[in-house]
């Protein structure tokens, strides 16, 4: 038994193996999880913190799933031997004997096992005498990548040596901005590494240390398929510092982004911590089989992040969950009609030109506050905007203009600090501002260059206060952003929006409390159906109204609720 458009894994680490076998719960472990998931494949760990199990041990784990019909791969864990399970210590690999360590575990593996997954710890941490004189004057991300693109060259050449045809796969952990600060560089692994691993787990979105909005977990994994689609086998997630609600998130962000494999990590915390995870994700699994079918693959905002860029840590995910269905690319997307660039876009020297050449075809750009804070002179020779290091607080908004003012005025729920932008009177317009003791600030600017316009959208200090701006502004911001997709929403924040290019599309609710909202799809007298409805009380189909090329929609939606709807 198998899904039919995604198959699913469960990863079994090092300690998981041991700790099943000691407590005689490898057959029942598994009659659970087969019970509730249809399982396709397992990686089984060889090495995990200076534990390397036995060949004995590796080749009873492969026989018992193989003779169930399991797909079987291998899997290795790069981290040393420590007395602090959380330490998150790296190998040193300015040391000759871990190197040599590793090429033995990869070596022994491979010999095993026809795939291998490099678990995400394989980064490099270390700040050890003999790494700090390795480094030299370099920073620590150039010493780092390049330390590991040599490393990652030695470990294929080892794999392929011992088995030829085995397929090495490297996963990437879900902290995309910062990967090049420990080595991680996708544009030069990619191309040594056979296959890559997307991890998707978000976690709590506020009280853990990363702080990750959940629809990083869809962004991240459609961040790299673009990089080389084909290449990325699939996504993965934890259950640690996971509600219920926040693990089934998980599982929707990776299955909303069409991942062709889902791991669950893993089957110790599976087994023993977190048992009720295993029927709810079996659940999830067999609705969502039946969506599959009928949604197409993933369309959206073009977004550039360049290789090795960060800026404005992780400010894709706080977009997302304003409703702006993101695409990213690790490529300029000079095709695209509509493009968003934040703070990562500076890593491209060339990044100006792009932007003038892209308003000069007829497109639009919308750049972000932290981005035009690097560039503000750079782009003179197309506006006169700049980035200031003036704030205030700003509670008070308006929208859209009318004659010399705003037609609407709107409250925020709290207090927002902002930054200043420096504009020109009549070079540029603001399309919405905060407004607080006699003076404006930039919400929203336009200015139009050549047959193009360039938008800048200002990124409050705590960018978490996005999610507080008034929805009159939020409304603007989404309509001015999705002149290239067919639909886009009026709504609050922490309402979700993924597009798919066959005129499906799904709205999930991030909220804590029941919502209505309206989804806008750009054309008029369109009708919406709803795509394998789970609520047999709930009509299936949705009239709107017609007006001003548009037709409108009133969806409601219950909290972590999603509804996959088809425009007709």
């Amino acid at each position: 038994m198998s899904y039919k458009n995604f198959s699913t894994a469960i990863f079994y680490n090092a300690f998981d193996i041991l700790k099943l076998k000691e407590d005689n719960a490898f057959e029942s472990s598994f009659e659970f999880f087969s019970k509730h998931i249809k399982i396709g494949k397992v990686y089984l760990e060889t090495y995990r913190s200076g534990i390397f199990l036995s060949e004995e041990n590796m080749l009873f784990c492969k026989e018992f799933f193989k003779e169930k019909g399991i797909k079987v791969s291998g899997a290795i864990t790069t981290t040393p031997k420590t007395n602090n399970t959380w330490d998150f210590s790296s190998f040193c690999y300015s040391n000759p004997e871990q190197r040599r360590q590793l090429k033995e575990v990869v070596a022994y593996t491979a010999s095993i096992f026809d795939e291998i997954i490099l678990d995400d710890f394989y980064f490099t941490n270390c700040k050890c005498d003999s790494c700090i004189e390795a480094k030299g004057s370099k920073s620590w991300a150039d010493f780092r990548t390049q330390l590991l693109a040599e490393v990652s060259s030695e470990i294929m050449s080892t794999a392929k040596a011992v088995n030829p045809n085995i397929n090495m796969i490297i996963k990437y952990p879900n902290w995309y901005d910062h990967h090049q600060f420990t080595g991680y560089t996708p544009k030069a692994q990619a191309n040594l590494f056979d296959s890559f691993y997307t991890g998707t787990e978000t976690r709590d979105s506020q009280y853990t240390q990363q702080v990750l909005q959940r629809y990083i977990g869809y962004f991240i994994m459609r961040y790299f398929e673009n990089i080389n689609p084909g290449k990325n086998l699939g996504g993965w997630f934890d259950s640690f510092d996971c509600t219920l609600d926040t693990y089934v998130e998980q599982l929707y962000m990776t299955l909303f982004s069409k991942a062709k494999e889902i791991t669950l990590f893993c089957a110790g915390l599976l087994a023993y911590d977190y048992k009720l995870y295993v029927p709810l994700a079996g659940f999830v699994f067999e609705q969502f089989d039946k969506l599959m079918g009928h949604i197409g693959e993933p369309v959206g905002i073009s977004c550039y992040k360049p290789f090795n860029s960060d800026g404005e840590d992780f400010i894709h995910g706080y977009l997302g969950m304003l409703g702006l269905p993101l695409e990213p690319y690790s490529e300029y997307p000079a095709e695209s009609r509509f493009i968003l660039l934040t703070e990562s876009a500076k890593k491209d020297s060339d990044i100006v030109d792009k932007i003038k050449k892209s308003l000069c075809d007829g497109n639009s750009v919308m750049i972000t506050t932290g981005l035009l804070r690097v560039l503000n002179e750079q782009l003179s020779d197309i506006a006169v905007i700049n980035y200031t290091d003036k704030k205030s607080i700003v509670k008070e908004f308006a929208v859209h203009m009318m004659y010399c003012a705003f037609k609407d005025y709107y409250y925020s729920e709290k207090e927002i600090l902002m930054p200043h932008i420096d504009f020109k009177t009549n070079d540029s317009w603001q399309m919405a501002v905060g407004i607080h003791t006699s003076n404006n600030h930039a919400v929203l600017l336009q200015n139009k260059y050549s047959k193009g316009k360039l938008y800048v959208l200002t990124i409050p200090d705590n960018p978490g206060d996005l999610y507080s701006y008034p929805e009159a502004v939020l409304n603007l911001i989404r309509e001015t952003a999705s002149i290239n997709l067919p639909v886009h929403l009026e709504a609050p924040s922490n309402i979700g929006l993924f597009v798919y290019d066959n005129n499906t599309f799904i709205v999930e609710s991030f909220r804590k409390t029941n919502v209505e909202f309206t989804v806008v799809v750009h054309k008029e007298d369109q009708r919406l159906s709803q795509i394998e409805p789970s609520n047999c009380h709930i009509e299936p189909q949705f009239d709107g109204i017609s007006r001003n090329g548009n037709t409108y929609f009133k969806i409601s939606l219950q909290p972590g609720e999603y509804k996959a709807l088809r425009i007709e």
